[in-house]
């Protein structure tokens, strides 16, 4: 008797097992259908952070499908390293936002000034990470008076004079910081000329011409100029925190 009792519960959990097996295998199946129906292919990526590459741009250097199932269609990772590869991305991080979306999200370095290079220009960021070469005007301020020994894209540039460039990218922060714009600075061991038009430059040392950033000097002196309509001269910053403007121009 005892024995027919456990070989009855023993079918029974056989049975128990097998229709918890059968759920679960139908559960799958209806998982995997749902997961394949075509609400999941993807229909968009949202794209946020980039200033220097479009939408598409981005969507282009990520290999990213349209119409793909957004569970076995796209490779997340794939993609981030694919955008992670170009020396104006600092950070990439890709996600899926179901049903269909594939978000984007990026910070990008930002171009801070342009080295001359022959007859070219080494474009890179503040922190001196060499972005791109082009041979036209990068719309950024022109460095000149530096020479690169290397330069590789997504690197740091290396150029012989290290103090110079230093002093280069000081006057550039402060100019940023402070409501100043040059088009172009020439450093050399003796002092910086920081050109404000193609004709009118701020002369003298850079410890000197940020001092003078800062104390908003400069700026009034331009100002003043352009009210009278002047474009043109030579604004001389000296020790003595004096800052004094001469019509010509001296190259």
């Amino acid at each position: 008797m005892e024995s027919n009792k456990r070989q009855i519960k023993q079918h029974m959990r056989k049975v128990r097992l097998r229709t918890v097996l059968a759920v679960l295998v139908v559960i799958a199946l209806m998982v995997i259908f749902a997961l394949k129906a075509p609400a999941f292919d993807v229909s968009k990526y949202e794209v946020t952070g980039n200033h220097y590459y479009s939408d598409q741009e981005i969507a282009n250097m990520g290999n990213c499908a349209l119409g793909v199932n957004i569970f076995t269609g796209v490779d997340c990772g794939d993609i981030r390293d694919r955008l992670a590869k170009d020396p104006y991305m600092a950070r990439v991080s890709v996600r899926r936002k179901l049903p269909s979306t594939v978000t984007i999200s990026i910070t990008e370095r930002v171009q801070t000034a342009a080295i001359v290079y022959g007859d070219s220009f080494v474009v890179i960021d503040e922190e001196g990470t060499v972005l791109r070469k082009t041979t036209i005007d990068p719309k950024v301020t022109v460095l000149r008076g530096l020479n690169i020994s290397g330069m590789t894209l997504g690197e740091t540039i290396k150029v012989d004079e290290d103090v110079l460039m230093r002093q280069c990218m000081d006057i550039i922060n402060s100019m940023k910081a402070n409501n100043m714009y040059f088009k172009s600075i020439t450093i050399s061991q003796a002092e910086a000329k920081a050109y404000v038009l193609d004709n009118l430059m701020v002369r003298g040392v850079p410890d000197n011409i940020i001092f003078a950033l800062e104390n908003n000097d400069i700026q009034l002196v331009v100002q003043e100029l352009f009210n009278q309509g002047i474009e043109r001269g030579t604004i001389k910053v000296t020790g003595d925190n004096y800052v004094s403007y001469t019509p010509e121009v001296e190259h």
